[in-house]
């Protein structure tokens, strides 16, 4: 029995000298799970999902297990092609903006939902036979299906260049150049990969492999906007004029505006209030989804909102700057509300504690921009926006308070 034992052991020992490791790690039939990424360049929550998330899992299941390409939307068929998948999966506002990785069926958005979903799906689909690429349309003149087991990726290439498919629609470069310019494969490593994404030869620079970085994350200086810059100095300027003239009027009419029990109460009832307090808690909300859920925002023309959302300085204590707006905005609508209360002595404090609130939110907009001016060195539109209403609430709430407390301004 125990000759038999050891011979079996040798007879394992023997078949797995002789069996080529390559056939050990990946037997042709092995499963094989695709992936498509959108992201930004100049997106920091991309670059946190690519660099801690995607690429350690390429390198652990390797690059011809686990394929993911990535389609930069910042490029114009690249953003074609995002929209197409917002529409062939029916993506609700919300749910839009990049970060966002499409497994089979399934739409996963920022860098929260990715790394909590992603390995599970992953795990799932090697124990169902693989899954294949998503039905995006337009997708196949990125990734012909028809070259998948003949493309290898050229890792001396330039960061920039792309290969064209080994397939017959490599005959009309026209139809396919420009999508494929802007799609790029997740190798594992450094080293030369083994079989990735088909037909595209990675760009290392784009997508922060290989040690690169994207071209904008924390710790660099992004690039210069002086647009966005001058009108950070502008706003900046226009509320630290605000604020002086605000103090002189205080100044003027002390100490009509403290006396709580004064009858008819001073009230600032303008309904530009709650209008602008509206607007505020739109703009405070958004900011608050974008920090929370790590997706990019859209910033428009002017500024570079995401590196500001994606610096430090966005949380205090650990609570995002946008949900304490939200706050803010609130408590101006209830205090402007409060005002209308019958007893004077309320109404007086509520009108008290609304000018107070919005030259408080004043001086915390005035130290908001400076960081973007002097520190961050980015400017968020949203940011300016949100610093130029708390600018106007405080207005129309010191105005007419001082006003009617003081003979000297006027009513």
């Amino acid at each position: 029995m125990r000759r038999l034992i050891w011979r079996f052991i040798i007879l394992l020992i023997i078949s797995w000298l002789l069996v080529p490791s390559g056939a050990i790690a990946q037997a042709p039939g092995d499963p094989v799970v695709r992936a498509i990424l959108f992201y930004s360049p100049s997106c920091p929550h991309c670059h946190q999902v690519i660099t801690e998330v995607l690429i350690p899992m390429v390198e652990s299941y390797g690059s011809d297990q686990l394929q993911i390409v990535g389609i930069d939307t910042s490029q114009p068929a690249g953003g074609q092609l995002y929209q197409a998948t917002i529409e062939r999966y029916e993506i609700p506002p919300p749910r839009t903006g990049v970060p966002t990785l499409v497994i089979g069926d399934v739409v996963l958005v920022g860098s929260v939902e990715i790394p909590e979903m992603f390995p599970d799906l992953v795990e799932k689909g090697f124990k169902e036979d693989g899954i294949d690429w998503p039905d995006i349309p337009g997708l196949a003149e990125v990734i012909p299906p028809e070259a998948e087991e003949d493309a290898t990726p050229d890792p001396s290439s330039q960061p920039s260049a792309t290969s064209a498919p080994p397939s017959e629609s490599s005959a009309t470069p026209a139809s396919t150049s420009t999508a494929e310019a802007e799609a790029t494969s997740v190798p594992t490593s450094s080293a030369a990969p083994t079989q990735t994404a088909p037909t595209i030869t990675p760009a290392l620079s784009d997508l922060a492999l290989d040690g690169e970085e994207v071209p904008v994350i924390e710790g660099q200086d992004p690039p210069p906007d002086p647009v966005g810059f001058a009108l950070a100095s502008s706003v900046l300027l226009a509320i630290v004029i605000a604020v002086a003239y605000v103090a002189w009027r205080l100044v003027i009419a002390w100490p009509g505006p403290f006396q709580l029990d004064r009858n008819p109460p001073h009230t600032a009832q303008s309904w530009a209030i709650p209008i602008l307090a509206l607007l505020g808690l739109g703009v405070a909300a958004y900011l608050a989804y974008v920090e929370i859920t790590h997706v990019e925002a859209v910033c428009g023309p002017v500024g570079k909102c995401n590196i500001v959302q994606s610096s430090p300085y966005a949380q205090i204590l650990g609570i995002p700057i946008a949900v304490l707006g939200l706050l803010n905005y609130l408590a101006v609508i209830v205090l402007w509300t409060g005002q209308k209360l019958p007893a004077a002595r309320w109404a007086n404090v509520s009108a008290l504690a609304l000018l107070g609130l919005s030259l408080f939110g004043t001086f915390f907009s005035i130290y908001l921009t400076c960081l973007e001016l002097f520190v961050i060195h980015a400017i968020c539109a949203w940011c300016l926006s949100s610093a130029v209403i708390t600018m106007l609430l405080m207005l129309l709430s010191a105005i007419p308070i001082t006003s009617r407390a003081s003979p000297k301004l006027g009513t």
